[in-house]
C-alpha cells in the first residue's frame, strides 16, 4: 500500500509542474504593466550574472533598482513563472544586491532565452 501511494504522489508531482512560459494571463491589465515596468528595471540594473548548478546568480545595482522594487518584481513575476525560486541578498558591509533566480533542471536555458536584457552578462 506504501508503494502505490508514494507512486501516486510521485506521478502527481511529475503532472503539477509548471511550464516553462510566463503566463500572462496571470496577470490583472495593470499588475501586467507595473511587471513590464520592473523587469525593465531590475534586469537594466543587473552589473554581473554568475552561474549556479540552478540558475544564476544576479548582482543588482541598488541604487537603479532597490530592494524592495526587486521584490515587488519577483511577486509577479512568480505569479506568471511559478517554476522560479527566488533568493534575495543584501550584503552589509558592501551593501551589495544579489538576486538569485533559481529552479529545476531547465531553468538556466529559460533564463538564457528569456531574460533578453541579461544576455549580454552570462
Amino acid at each position: 500500500m506504501k508503494i502505490i501511494l508514494a507512486v501516486l504522489m510521485c506521478a502527481a508531482s511529475l503532472t503539477a509542474e509548471a511550464p516553462f512560459a510566463c503566463n500572462l494571463k496571470a496577470f490583472q491589465p495593470a499588475e501586467r504593466k507595473q511587471w513590464r515596468k520592473l523587469i525593465e528595471e531590475v534586469m537594466s540594473a543587473v552589473v554581473l550574472a554568475r552561474e549556479l548548478p540552478d540558475g544564476y546568480a544576479l548582482q543588482i545595482d541598488a541604487n537603479r533598482a532597490p530592494l524592495v522594487r526587486v521584490a515587488e518584481w519577483a511577486a509577479l513575476e512568480r505569479k506568471c513563472s511559478p517554476f522560479f525560486d527566488f533568493e534575495m541578498k543584501m550584503h552589509g558591509e558592501d551593501g551589495s544586491l544579489w538576486l538569485n533566480l533559481k529552479g529545476r533542471e531547465g531553468v538556466k536555458d529559460f533564463i538564457r532565452e528569456d531574460f533578453k536584457l541579461l544576455r549580454d552578462k552570462f
